[in-house]
């Protein structure tokens, strides 16, 4: 039984998605990073200390979901946790058309953050610019390895879901 759950992942894969059918499935209540990333939502971050007290709260808990990709936040919560989901595209390709296609259909943001997203991302997957040096989700979770599920397609994701037990 999972009741410690971080999905962890690219940018566009599901995580907010997957989060919200397993909460409703398992019951469990679930969190995203952003919320402790941020004080105002996507546009004045938390202090940093002040982020990191607030989800090291959640996973005190006995039961969570957390889903995100800022990894210093998730990084609090990796060793608690009983299950760790790694979402992932298998190429940056699809990763960007999916970006850019949950653009067109959300219409909450501007293409400058949608296209300075797909940059980030790039930068992300390949270490390059001001992600250089810095750790990938697979080396964060590299530790773990005995408790981290890869998914990488949305057929995967679904089947996952739809097989949990509760």
């Amino acid at each position: 039984m999972h009741n410690k759950i971080i999905i962890i992942g690219d940018s566009g894969r599901g995580k907010t998605t997957m989060a919200i059918k397993l909460s409703e499935k398992l019951g469990i209540g679930r969190h995203s990073t952003d919320d402790f990333y941020y004080e105002i939502k996507y546009s004045k971050p938390r202090d940093r200390g002040e982020a990191i007290n607030e989800i090291k709260k959640v996973f005190e808990c006995e039961k969570w979901i957390v889903e995100g990709s800022t990894q210093w936040l998730l990084e609090v919560g990796l060793k608690s946790s009983d299950v760790i989901i790694f979402l992932k595209y298998n190429n940056m390709f699809s990763q960007w058309f999916t970006i850019l296609k949950r653009h067109f259909k959300r219409k909450d943001k501007s293409l400058k953050h949608t296209l300075d997203l797909m940059r980030h991302v790039f930068y992300k997957r390949y270490g390059l610019g001001y992600r250089k040096g810095k750790p990938t989700h697979t080396e964060i979770i590299a530790p773990y390895k005995n408790k981290v599920i890869v998914l990488d397609s949305f057929k995967k994701i679904s089947n996952f879901v739809s097989n949990i037990n509760s």
